[in-house]
């Protein structure tokens, strides 16, 4: 098994394409904290909530990894918003369901479930102009200011052993955006200039109710579809093993994974991203090689 040690939080579909450099790549979490306090002063007046972290219901704890898309609609009705590829995996549909507690993609597979993702960060926001959307989940700040240029208000406030900096952006045009980091990594964005007091604090699935399982030889089924959003590390443990690889990481000062585990001994894998113990989210590795996975190809 191998292990990557990081200390904030990375883009996963960067992480599983680019695993063998990514860990010389990305500055410390040290180097980014003088970066911002040599660049922006404390904002006053602009007080944090303390951490916080709610247990919320969601239908996607529902969903199982495999479950025909006639289940997936039955559970979650009609997506917000479709969208529809061809890749060399087959064709793919992402369902998005924006009002959900947490707002929820699926992914569909030709005609199964393959991936589920809960926007905990609140990042996939659609009402966000696109120019934003350069900015995703865990970029640096530098690369930030790179991407977007230098904001017209930058403000900083410390608080319970972490520093949340809200970075402000206009165009002529677009509506403002204010884009949230924790430590110098991208926490969140929204439309506007206010504040979230807040954002140390996020929303995680409750765990899926087995009481209600409509499966009755739950120990035929393949091992896939016991892989439902909200269960713990542990149990993903137990059902595959080990990870294959994994990489460790801060959200908002709590601990977060990315994990590769081999779903079907020498045929497939998946990948999973859990934040403070909990799944939230899954998705099918598709076709390519997990060996060409490993080395970063």
């Amino acid at each position: 098994m191998r292990t990557f040690l990081l200390s904030s939080p990375i883009h996963a579909a960067l992480a599983a394409l680019c695993l063998g450099t990514m860990a010389s790549q990305l500055p410390s979490a040290v180097s980014a904290q003088k970066s911002i306090l040599q660049e922006v002063e404390a904002t006053p007046g602009r007080a944090l909530m303390p951490p916080r972290i709610d247990r919320v219901g969601v239908r996607a704890t529902l969903l199982r990894w495999g479950m025909s898309a006639g289940d997936v609609e039955r559970i979650m009705g009609g997506p917000a918003q479709a969208e529809s590829f061809v890749s060399a995996d087959g064709k793919l549909r992402v369902l998005k369901f924006p009002a959900e507690p947490i707002a929820t993609a699926v992914t569909i597979t030709d005609d199964s479930l393959s991936g589920v993702a809960l926007d905990i960060a609140g990042i996939d926001d659609p009402t966000l102009p696109n120019f934003s959307r350069a900015a995703w989940l865990g970029m640096s700040r530098s690369v930030v200011l790179q991407m977007l240029g230098a904001p017209v208000e930058d403000r900083l406030q410390d608080g319970y052993g972490m520093t949340a900096e809200q970075m402000i952006f206009e165009r002529p045009g677009d509506p403002d955006v204010s884009i949230f980091l924790i430590d110098g990594r991208v926490a969140t964005k929204k439309v506007g200039r206010s504040f979230l007091a807040d954002i140390l604090s996020f929303a995680l699935p409750l765990a899926p109710d087995h009481g209600d399982d409509e499966i009755d030889d739950v120990a035929d089924r393949p091992k896939q579809q016991g892989v439902q959003v909200g269960m713990k590390a542990s149990e993903l443990q137990a059902l595959f093993g080990s990870p294959k690889l994994h990489v460790d990481y801060k959200f908002k000062g709590r601990p977060a994974e990315y994990a590769i585990y081999e779903t079907n001994p020498g045929k497939s894998f998946g990948r999973f991203t859990f934040v403070n113990g909990i799944l939230t989210e899954f998705a099918d590795g598709g076709k390519t090689p997990l060996s060409q996975i490993l080395d970063g190809r």
